[in-house]
């Protein structure tokens, strides 16, 4: 594969290492307007498929059901840091939903926020399900069983009727055959699929223009829950989705997920813009969504300032001093 770099990440004056990735944009008729690197690469979205893995559950009612809001829906697309206003409001969900924890099946792992970890470790906390960045997403998949009726205790299984309800959901909206996506197993047990990068560039794209689809009322009230609550989306500090967001005052919504991907959707532009880090480094994301929607013209000179820190990440010794940064270097190819 041709390398196509994205980022150069220096240390003085010397680029000491690189990251290269695909990156493409695509209007709301699912037309590619811009792309960098190779469209075709098939890949994973990971936790960017959030959104639309959240589509079988609004569908199915089980908002209305439990009388669950938009800051718990907000919850179903995170991939929180486990801070108090996330596990908090995932037992609740579960509560409501009347169903134990113990059918979570997304494990534990200390939270994203360190701050919150060592909240944790002094105060003789125990890591349960709960505390996963995912539990969010798999309270909403018990909802959907709870609304369902059926089996939460094999949710994750990828012949469960959520799993290929949510299947049948991303081929609509990439406009690909189901056949052609290939599955496999996400971090927290659920199934994660893969398609091409301009495949996900439709289905998210479809956000932005949600009359064009079938989906339009669940796409709606999701996008407007993640733009509404974008510290449930992450964090309060220190994630770059939530940030995007909270920057462009929900003009933006954005998704993050592992091994360097992001999905990004400009509303009002009726944009998408989906990028993979080859190298799975997320640290090159940052930067580089700035500087391709600085050059779409579709971020401000005031949103950019808001994300100034984002911009050219520094890169710190142990004695916080920078050494070096992160530099997007790239030119999007015009379609």
């Amino acid at each position: 594969m041709v390398m196509a770099i994205l980022a150069r990440v220096t240390r003085g004056s010397i680029t000491e290492s690189v990251h290269d990735g695909v990156m493409v944009v695509t209007d709301s008729s699912g037309k590619r307007v811009a792309s960098f690197g190779d469209a075709t690469l098939t890949t994973f979205a990971r936790s960017s498929c959030k959104p639309i893995q959240a589509i079988a559950t609004v569908e199915a009612g089980s908002l209305e059901a439990f009388g669950l809001s938009d800051a718990d829906l907000a919850l179903f697309c995170a991939s929180h840091s486990s801070e108090e206003i996330h596990v908090r409001r995932v037992q609740d969900i579960l509560n409501r939903i009347g169903l134990d924890a113990s059918l979570l099946v997304c494990g534990a792992h200390p939270p994203h926020n360190r701050e919150r970890y060592e909240e944790i470790l002094r105060a003789g906390g125990q890591l349960t399900a709960i505390y996963s960045n995912c539990s969010g997403k798999h309270s909403g998949m018990l909802a959907y069983c709870a609304k369902t009726g059926t089996d939460p205790g094999t949710y994750a299984h990828p012949e469960h009727p959520l799993q290929l309800e949510i299947l049948r959901i991303l081929a609509d909206l990439a406009e690909v055959a189901v056949d052609d996506i290939v599955l496999g197993t996400d971090g927290c047990g659920v199934p994660v699929h893969a398609i091409s990068m301009e495949a996900w560039g439709k289905a998210f794209a479809k956000f932005t223009a949600p009359e064009t689809s079938d989906h339009r009322q669940a796409m709606e009230r999701i996008s407007h829950a993640m733009r509404t609550y974008p510290e449930l989306v992450g964090g309060t500090t220190g994630r770059f989705d939530t940030d995007l967001m909270k920057a462009t005052n929900g003009r933006i919504m954005a998704k993050g997920g592992a091994e360097g991907f992001m999905m990004v959707c400009v509303m009002d532009a009726r944009l998408s813009l989906v990028m993979k880090v080859l190298d799975g480094n997320s640290r090159a994301i940052a930067p580089v969504v700035i500087q391709a929607l600085t050059d779409l013209g579709v971020l401000t000179d005031t949103e950019r300032a808001a994300l100034s820190n984002w911009v050219q990440p520094a890169i710190l010794n142990t004695r916080n001093e920078q050494v070096g940064e992160i530099i997007a270097d790239f030119t999007l190819t015009q379609s």
